[in-house]
């Protein structure tokens, strides 16, 4: 998702639509895998409380193993989770008015170009703490593996 939302209002010429449409499209797509996101995340959650047999569930190595794991893994759905809301005060924020498959419609009245600037920076770091938080993730799961 990160990576499509650079590469389409990096490296697509904005000139074939104009600068305001091709923002609107770019926008658009990250609004929509930010819902699919959620949408994964509220299955995920789900399938693991409800579906997931005692035998996969993971088997920690201590108390202070499994305090770190929950701690992480409690750490990556807040950080999802305030990347969507800082997104929505962003949209809804912004500097043009958003349509989202013309069915929502965002920044029709009047908008806070400080709130923007704040829900924007906040947005930079979150993404810079889901790329650290991933990494956590990724060198734990093989670390458990050993």
């Amino acid at each position: 998702m990160l990576l499509i939302m650079g590469t389409q209002i990096h490296n697509i010429d904005y000139r074939i639509k104009g600068a305001i449409e091709h923002k609107q499209d770019a926008i658009e797509v990250h609004f929509i895998m930010a819902v699919l996101v959620f949408v994964l995340l509220l299955a995920r959650a789900t399938w693991s409380k409800k579906f997931l047999a005692k035998a996969y569930k993971p088997i920690f190595k201590s108390v202070y193993h499994q305090r770190f794991v929950y701690f992480i893994h409690a750490l990556m759905y807040l950080v999802l989770l305030s990347l969507m809301i800082s997104g929505l005060l962003m949209i809804n924020n912004y500097e043009h008015s958003l349509h989202i498959l013309n069915i929502l419609s965002f920044s029709q009245n009047t908008t806070e170009q400080a709130m923007f600037n704040f829900a924007n920076n906040i947005h930079l770091y979150l993404e810079d703490a889901i790329y650290a938080l991933i990494a956590i993730h990724f060198f734990g799961v093989v670390y458990s593996k050993k």
